[in-house]
């Protein structure tokens, strides 16, 4: 029991800190174009896993783990750091922070229903109720915001679609750690699954945008973008895939939908961005659906602590 505890505080850290990556994001756009913002930060993460898994009790037993479940690995990384990472920061380029953040809740939806035959796990009452909150309140939350009438254009429709589309392939990707983490460490599941992704995101760079951006960049873009490759993707993806190990991904990406709630907090302190009631009452009723959706814990504790 005292895993699984541990397994929820790493996971709400992960939200905590992947929030502000879309916020700090936010704040840098002006010097550095997304896909070299995504491409950086996962290039300064690199090495630091790669030492940790060197560092790490049984290494090279890791190592030949890994191997044998490259696969699942890769796709992690394909669909993760890659593809979902890019879609939503290019994503969040074309529309508000506080929209970007309402949309990424979408994933929980999608890991539910793709869990169920996916990874066996049971759609519940209380997963379908806590998402239900979670996904009315993330709605209030953009809701709240701008006003759609004035800014509603076709732009801002693009980088929401994009923004959906990397809420899927993200969902995907729990599903790919999931398994992976089944057998393989989460460092090494982090590292690797980096490791693959970091290639293609230079490629990608490097045909849609501008590298010559690099040499331009100020102290500040380059404070933000080391500390989102340490903080936010380092530690963060390893509090990810190693909760996963003691929660249903499906319950992990319900979970997820406090990064809106994070995330509304800091756009107001942050970004100087509006806030109002129906946006507090949102974020409220998305706490109140993460709790709910949760509430096996309860459950399990006491069916662990009454005697047969």
């Amino acid at each position: 029991m005292k895993k699984l505890y541990l397994a929820w505080a790493a996971l709400l850290l992960t939200t905590l800190m992947w929030a502000s990556s879309l916020i700090l994001a936010k704040m840098i756009y002006v010097e550095m174009t997304p896909i070299i913002f995504v491409a950086l930060r996962y290039t300064i993460a690199s090495p630091f896993l790669v030492v940790l898994v060197l560092l790490s009790k049984g290494s090279e037993e890791k190592l030949s783990n890994s191997k044998a479940y490259w696969k699942s690995i890769l796709l992690a990384g394909l669909l993760g750091p890659f593809l979902s990472q890019v879609l939503q920061y290019i994503g969040l380029s074309m529309t508000s922070a506080g929209e970007t953040l309402l949309l990424l809740n979408m994933s929980p939806v999608f890991a539910v229903i793709l869990a169920a035959p996916m990874l066996k796990e049971p759609i519940t009452i209380d997963k379908v109720g806590g998402l239900v909150l979670a996904t009315v309140g993330a709605s209030f939350i953009v809701l709240g915001g701008v006003p759609l009438d004035s800014e509603f254009g076709l732009v801002r429709i693009a980088g929401d679609l994009l923004i959906i589309i990397s809420t899927l392939l993200f969902a995907l990707n729990g599903i790919a750690g999931k398994i992976a983490v089944a057998e393989v460490d989460s460092i090494s599941v982090t590292a690797f699954s980096t490791l693959f992704a970091v290639p293609f995101l230079w490629l990608s760079a490097a045909i849609y945008e501008d590298l010559s951006v690099l040499p331009r960049l100020g102290p500040i873009s380059w404070l933000v973008v080391v500390w989102v490759g340490v903080v936010n993707s380092v530690i963060a993806f390893i509090f990810y895939y190693e909760s996963m190990k003691h929660i249903e991904a499906s319950r992990v990406q319900i979970a997820l939908n406090l990064i809106g709630v994070w995330g509304l907090v800091m756009a107001v302190f942050l970004l100087g961005e509006p806030t109002s009631f129906l946006q507090v009452t949102g974020g409220a009723l998305t706490i109140l659906g993460v709790v709910v959706s949760q509430r096996y814990l309860t459950t399990r504790h006491h069916d662990e602590t009454t005697p047969s």
